[in-house]
């Protein structure tokens, strides 16, 4: 059994040292390299990634510079996240399996499918917070996915629309409530100035910072196990007030209802949102990317609870079937060796997962949203934590997204649509619905 509070106090502080992180995606390439002749025949690293990265993608220039150091190629698949669920299964049964995941969820599903990555690289050298968060084991010694982004979710501002219309933005020391948050954001879409006062990220992961900040959760534990609280009457109002948002287009709605593959970080990055539920791993990106409006990071609002911010990140792991694991493991020990890592987190602008390595941004405007980025992880909560130990979605999973999306799009009341996806949680997991 994990000490939460511990746990989330080690979590807050070791990220004094370390900076937000940025960039998601990742590629699908192919390198050739070799400083050498000794390594000109050198082996062939085949990597699964769920997204097509950028030429800025800090993990994708890592790959390339370790291929050009030792001759030898890496080969990517891209598999979007979704679709993982059913294409993995597949590679596995076929035994053509990459040598290399790049995840945030395949090691928690399938663990029995990963080499223990305990012995690759020292583990003393990671922040404890950082590898169970990102492991998602709270209840083994194994190591199946080892740490390759490190985030925290985030809420973005339009800094130009804040000052045409006159909003006041809000500090670490005094944040906004959520009341105040959907007045200001309807505010700013009345302007004229956006077209939307507010977007998140087709996520459960964003939506649940609102759950978590109301005093929901989506389960409870127990003296021996958990209970399934998702239909609370805390939860259904939470989701009643974002059907609202949405109804009445304080939101892009189409995003939520499944009507667009469009991304709300392109709303916003477009200047057509004037705040953003997001996370870290868009800074990098919108950094480089913005450049027609000034924009910022805002602290977490209050709900009729508290503050909410949800740590995350994904991890790199082995398949036991793969055909070079070797390889991967030589990758590993590359990758987290001091120098190379110090310049993949140069690029990240990441918030560090080895202790002691740090990057220190010269930009004032970075330097200032990082101390509010860093500021959030305090807001990371108990009932967050409890539900990451409860591992909820080794049952179901973006089934929970579904209903959410049901309810916003009319088909079911919010009550009805969390009653179903409580319903269905306890059926898998054989856990009591709570009182």
């Amino acid at each position: 059994m994990i000490n939460l509070r511990g746990f989330l106090l080690t979590l807050c502080s070791v990220l004094f040292l370390s900076f937000i992180t940025a960039c998601s995606s990742e590629t699908s390439v192919e390198t050739n390299g070799a400083n050498n002749s000794e390594e000109a025949d050198g082996g062939i690293l085949k990597i699964l990634l769920s997204e097509e990265p950028s030429s800025e993608d800090a993990l994708n220039n890592s790959f390339k510079k370790w291929a050009e150091e030792t001759g030898n190629k890496v080969d990517t698949i891209v598999i979007p996240y979704d679709d993982q669920i059913t294409k993995f299964p597949l590679m596995l049964k076929n035994d053509d399996v990459p040598d290399l995941v790049s995840t945030t969820r395949l090691t928690r599903l399938y663990p029995e499918e990963f080499l223990d990555l305990t012995d690759v690289v020292d583990i003393g050298i990671f922040d404890q917070a950082a590898l169970e968060i990102i492991g998602q084991d709270y209840d083994s010694d194994s190591n199946l996915a080892l740490p390759n982004q490190y985030t925290i979710t985030s809420y973005f501002y339009n800094a130009d629309a804040f000052e045409e219309v006159g909003i006041e933005v809000p500090t670490i020391d005094d944040p906004w409530t959520m009341d105040e948050l959907i007045s200001n954001a309807q505010k700013l879409k009345d302007s004229g100035d956006v077209n939307y006062g507010l977007a998140v990220d087709f996520s459960r992961g964003r939506y649940d910072n609102l759950m978590y900040s109301n005093g929901g959760s989506i389960t409870q534990e127990t003296e021996d196990s958990f209970v399934v609280s998702i239909n609370s009457e805390e939860n259904v109002q939470t989701l009643e007030n974002f059907v609202e948002w949405n109804e009445t287009d304080l939101m892009p709605k189409v995003i939520w209802t499944g009507g667009s593959t469009d991304n709300p970080a392109d709303y916003f990055k477009n200047g057509d949102v004037g705040i953003y539920l997001s996370g870290s791993w868009e800074y990098s990106p919108m950094y480089e990317e913005i450049t027609a409006f000034d924009w910022g990071v805002m602290p977490s609002p209050i709900g009729s609870l508290q503050q909410s911010a949800i740590a995350g990140g994904g991890g790199l792991g082995i398949p036991s079937s793969a055909e070079n694991p070797e390889l991967a493991k030589e990758f590993l020990e590359w990758f987290y060796k001091e120098d190379n890592y110090v310049e993949f987190l140069a690029q990240d602008k990441g918030i560090s997962f080895i202790n002691g390595v740090t990057y220190e941004p010269e930009d004032e405007k970075v330097i200032a949203d990082y101390e509010i980025l860093q500021a959030e992880m305090k807001n990371v909560t108990d009932r967050f934590l409890v539900d990451e130990k409860s591992a909820w979605r080794n049952y179901l999973d973006s089934e929970y997204r579904d209903v959410i999306k049901r309810a916003v799009s009319g088909e079911l009341t919010a009550k009805e649509a969390l009653d179903v996806f409580a319903n269905d949680l306890s059926e898998k997991s054989d856990w009591e619905i709570a009182n």
